[in-house]
């Protein structure tokens, strides 16, 4: 399953980056939160900005 995750700044104020999320697992059905844990922690190993400082929000898709 893949997914949009922004991560904002400033509690949503400004976009700081834009991460592509793609979690499989036969086993395991990822939830919207999980996709925005994973970039919150990519934000961390990329360095985008302190983690008390950033949030998460999947984009709605659009078909």
């Amino acid at each position: 399953m893949k997914r949009v995750v922004d991560v904002f700044k400033d509690r949503g104020r400004e976009l700081v980056w834009t991460y592509v999320i793609h979690l499989s697992n036969i086993e395991f059905h990822p939830a919207q939160t999980d996709f925005e844990v994973e970039a919150l922690r990519l934000s961390q190993v990329d360095k985008r900005g302190p983690s008390g400082e950033l949030s998460a929000k999947v984009r709605l898709s659009i078909k």
